[in-house]
């Protein structure tokens, strides 16, 4: 089949479904999933056996920006503020979660070996529809970045819970004494290498991109090296989400705060990347597992006990730490997705239990079935519950970004009305005078009636006074340089915006409109920035208070 052909109809559909889905005041993710719901395995449809696989590069793909972008949002000062709760309630939601699942599990299968696998895989929360859903509300506060912290480091402590509980659970079935080596250095190292990866890949990344100054070239450098530290994981079978996330806090990190070129032009970039991977997510889901024998009942023993562990670690966690009140009471609902993680260490299982004789192998196919049958549920009530939470913790659409700053201001608002005007019939040493009272490096120019005519610039006067005894006979209207490159008083400030960054240039003439085009402002791009900036941190820095 064509696969440009079956990638187009995934974004088309895709974004229709998003956009009705939200109408119903429901994430847009919740639409992508059942988009790919209707076009996998569920239905038959498209997106099955040999398309679906030749797919799979781009949910790597998507994992590895995900991860990059998580890791962006990790910055040194957020996390040292909140940093004791957030190892405490990571600690608490993990364990506990673990603990419930496990114990729960033993108790309706009486095999202790499969409630230490399915607690294990139980601990882990996936990223990628918890990020998608905090950026889709513009979610910021205590909550949201307590949430980011938290499943950027979960699936290190699951992996390492699950390496425990693999190697008892195996000693279950076979009898054998656990190893250290098998029990906690192999997860160790794996976490320890993904770190090495991200982290070069980060400083590396920092370095190029402040070398940069073209651009239009930033989205291929973090794009390309996005994919080579994803690339890198999987050959050396370490986990890219992990890797990527490393790299985005300590590009984040070793950036300056009001330089997020990098990011800003990967989230842009990444909308399209996103809903072919939830596509894909949806149509890897079989809703007929649900229907096999012994699954429902374990599985929804599963999700209750998972719930219930991860709300009550969250809970008694966020106590213990004084963590705000906020996060303690609305954390729980959003770390209640399951995806990618828990499916590797099922399948990972399976493969493992599948040698270990017919009782280990049957066990595996369960455990791989209840996972796949309960991330199929958790995909669609998890975008809901993470939006329930930031809805409570009052946390929704308090992402300030430079766009909303822009959005909210028209160039009246912020163009300077107190500037020094030249008249055309000024003198040089008239035009001097004038110059000496200003910073400013260029002039607008207007008629004896007051109509503007162009700029002069420092550069202007320069090569005026290369003409000797000519400084009383030049006028201001022999050297102005006439311009067409002018803004409105109304128009919007992303007009202006637009205008600066098109044509590169750092000044611009404010006209009171097209009908009167008189002067009545100007704007300087660099003091219009180090306004956008600050305001952006200012209101930022109000929202963590």
């Amino acid at each position: 089949m064509n696969i440009l052909l079956v990638i187009g109809v995934i974004i088309l559909l895709g974004t229709v479904a998003g956009r009705v889905i939200n109408k119903l005041h429901l994430p847009r993710v919740t639409g992508y999933i059942m988009v790919g719901l209707f076009l996998g395995q569920s239905f038959q449809g498209i997106l099955t056996g040999p398309v679906l696989d030749t797919l799979r590069p781009l949910i790597s793909l998507a994992l590895g920006i995900i991860g990059f972008m998580i890791g962006s949002e990790l910055n040194a000062a957020k996390f040292r503020k909140y940093s004791r709760s957030i190892y405490t309630i990571l600690l608490f939601e993990a364990v506990l979660a673990f603990f419930l699942v496990a114990i729960v599990v033993i108790l309706i299968t009486d095999k202790v070996y499969m409630g230490l696998i399915l607690g294990s895989l139980a601990s882990a929360t996936a990223p990628a529809a918890t990020y998608s859903v905090l950026g889709e509300y513009k979610a910021r506060g205590p909550l949201t970045t307590t949430t980011l912290s938290i499943v950027a480091l979960d699936d290190g402590l699951a992996l390492l819970i699950y390496g425990f509980a693999s190697v008892f659970a195996k000693s279950f079935i076979v009898h054998e004494v656990p190893t250290f080596m098998r029990t906690m250095a192999i997860p160790v190292i794996e976490i320890a290498l993904s770190v090495l990866i991200g982290s070069a890949a980060g400083f590396v990344l920092h370095k190029i991109s402040i070398k940069q100054r073209e651009r239009e070239r930033i989205l291929p450098l973090v794009l390309g090296t996005i994919i080579l530290v994803v690339g890198l994981a999987l050959h050396f079978k370490l986990d890219p989400i992990l890797a990527s996330m490393v790299m985005g806090a300590v590009a984040s990190n070793m950036q300056s705060s009001d330089n997020r070129e990098m990011f800003d032009t990967i989230k842009r970039f990444s909308t399209p990347i996103f809903i072919l991977f939830f596509v894909l997510v949806g149509a890897s889901l079989d809703v007929k597992v649900m229907a096999k024998g012994g699954v429902i009942l374990l599985a929804c023993a599963y999700m209750i006990s998972r719930s219930v562990g991860k709300i009550a670690g969250v809970y008694i966690g966020g106590k213990i730490s004084n963590a705000r009140n906020n996060v303690t009471k609305y954390l729980g609902f959003c770390l209640f997705d399951q995806a990618g993680v828990a499916i590797g260490l099922a399948i990972a299982t399976f493969h493992s239990f599948s040698l270990l004789g017919e009782e280990a192998r049957l066990s595996g196919i369960l455990i791989l079935n209840i996972i796949t049958a309960t991330t199929f549920v958790l995909q669609i009530i998890a975008p809901p519950m993470i939006r329930y939470g930031i809805k409570k913790a009052d946390e929704m659409n308090r992402d300030i970004t430079r766009e909303d700053i822009i959005d909210t201001h028209k160039v009246r608002d912020l163009m300077e009305e107190d500037f020094f005007i030249i008249k055309e019939n000024n003198n040089l040493h008239q035009i001097m005078d004038i110059m000496k009272q200003s910073s400013s490096y260029n002039f607008p120019v207007v008629t004896m009636a007051d109509k503007f005519m162009g700029i002069i610039s420092l550069g202007e006067i320069r090569d005026a006074f290369h003409e000797e005894q000519m400084d009383a006979l030049v006028m201001a209207g022999d050297i102005v340089r006439e311009i067409d490159t002018v803004v409105y008083a109304e128009d919007g400030l992303q007009d202006a915006v637009d205008v600066f960054e098109k044509k590169n240039i750092d000044y611009l003439p404010v006209l009171e409109s097209q009908e009167k085009p008189a002067l009545v402002g100007q704007l300087e791009y660099r003091q219009l920035m180090d306004y956008i900036t600050k305001e952006v941190l200012l209101r930022q820095q109000e929202l963590e208070m």
